[in-house]
Formats: structure tokens, C-alpha cells, sequence
């Protein structure tokens, strides 16, 4: 009984002195500016817990997802052994409903790009449905911060992407998009953008863009900072001895 005597004391004697406070000049002003701070605070608080929550189970779903396709993928390669007439399993049915699912539970995750990527993935695998994987692709590397160390990666698959495109456009664009990552010298992917751009146009014909970009690749071989040189680079260097082209 004391206890909670003393406790009711305590909260009148700070409910006074709030009041007290209030009446000053500025006092309401300056008191509000506080309770507004405090429920600042303790929001940012909440929304980090609420986000990182959602993020532990944004990677969770990750997991089983890519557990599901890694088994479909398996299940697949096993019937195409098969004759036709025994290929009526569909090894992506699962695989598809929990993406689904798991990727609806978690859209407000900052993982939500990683469910897109595999929902691109599957529509083109599985559906064959390029124009719908394109879009689906888009969005995911456009959710992605540029600064995530993820980002490079799957904007490389997109640019690939659009080298298929029926619209010369399209492709034109994508072009300009792997020069660009091509010149950047401190980009990971500057070398896998170069050869690309080189066999797009050695493909097409356009052999003085290909040897081109062929030269610029091969001037970059980081094997003073790895291991090993670059595969692609190394790749670019032997096609040009095999040119009898000079860089």
C-alpha cells in the first residue's frame, strides 16, 4: 500500500510540475515541442525494430525459396530425360505458390527487389514469358539502392535482358548502358559489360565497335590486383591475336 501511495505521489508531483511549466511563457510551446520529439523518437525507434523484423523474415522466405528452386530445377532436368508422354508433372507448381505467397507477406521488406528478381526468373523459365520478365526484372533493379552491393550484378542481368528485345530501340539503349558501366573503371562489372557490348556487335557484324571495345577490354587486365587475370579480359586479348590486332 505504501508503495503505490508513494508511486501516486511521484506521478501528481511531475503532473504539477508539467502544469506549472505549461503556464510560463513559451511554456505550452516548449512542452509540446517535446511530447512531439518524444513520439519522433520513439517512432524511429518502433519502425526500425518493425523493419528489421520484417527483413528477418523477408530472409527466411529467401531461403525456402531458393531451397524450392533449387529442387524444381533438379526435378526438371530429370524429366526432360523422360519421354514426352511421361512429362506431366509441372516441377514449378510449388515453387511458384510459395514465391507468391512469401513475396505478398513481404513487400514492405527492403529484401521485397530479391522476390522480384526470382518472379522475373520464373516467368521467363517457366512461362517463357519474356516481355512479362523484362517488366518484372525492371522494377526489382530499380527498387535496389544503388549502393547495395547487389546492384551492379542484377542490372547487368537486365541489360542482358534487353539485348534480346525485338525493339532496336530497346537494344540501342542497352547498348549505351554497358558503355557506360564499360568505362567506369572502379565498377566490378566493367569488364563483363565491355565483353558483352563487343560480342553484341561482332554478332550483328558491326566488327569496328566489336574490336573497339575488344581493345578497351584488353588494356584493362587487373591481374596486378587478383590472383589470376580476368577471364574476360583474357578472353578479349586471345581474340585479338587471333586478328592479328594490336592493342
Amino acid at each position: 500500500m505504501n508503495v503505490y501511495m508513494h508511486i501516486q505521489e511521484l506521478m501528481r508531483s511531475h503532473y504539477e510540475a508539467l502544469v506549472s511549466f505549461s503556464k510560463k511563457k513559451y511554456g505550452k510551446e516548449s512542452l509540446l515541442g517535446l511530447v512531439t520529439l518524444v513520439f519522433m523518437v520513439g517512432g524511429y525507434h518502433g519502425f526500425r525494430w518493425y523493419q528489421k523484423r520484417k527483413d528477418v523474415q523477408a530472409f527466411a522466405g529467401l531461403i525456402e525459396i531458393s531451397k524450392s528452386y533449387d529442387q524444381a530445377l533438379t526435378k526438371m532436368k530429370e524429366q526432360k530425360s523422360l519421354p514426352a508422354d511421361e512429362q506431366k508433372e509441372n516441377p514449378w507448381e510449388d515453387t511458384q505458390l510459395l514465391l507468391e505467397a512469401i513475396a505478398s507477406s513481404n513487400s514492405g521488406s527492403s529484401l521485397a527487389p530479391f522476390f522480384g528478381i526470382y518472379q522475373a526468373q520464373l516467368a521467363l523459365l517457366v512461362d517463357g514469358d519474356y516481355e512479362k520478365s523484362c517488366k518484372l526484372m525492371e522494377k526489382a533493379v530499380r527498387k535496389l539502392p544503388k549502393t547495395s552491393p547487389y546492384y551492379e550484378m542484377f542490372n547487368i542481368k537486365r541489360i542482358k535482358m534487353l539485348l534480346d528485345n525485338p525493339q532496336e530501340s530497346v537494344r540501342a539503349q542497352a547498348l549505351e548502358e554497358l558503355d557506360h558501366i564499360g568505362k567506369q573503371k572502379s565498377n566490378y562489372y566493367a569488364p563483363e559489360a565491355l565483353s558483352l557490348l563487343a560480342q553484341y556487335h561482332a554478332y550483328h557484324g558491326n566488327m569496328t565497335q566489336a574490336i573497339d571495345a575488344w581493345k578497351l577490354l584488353a588494356q584493362e587486365d587487373h591481374s596486378e590486383k587478383s590472383l589470376i587475370g580476368n577471364p574476360f579480359v583474357t578472353q578479349a586479348q586471345e581474340t585479338l591475336k587471333s586478328l592479328t590486332i594490336t592493342w
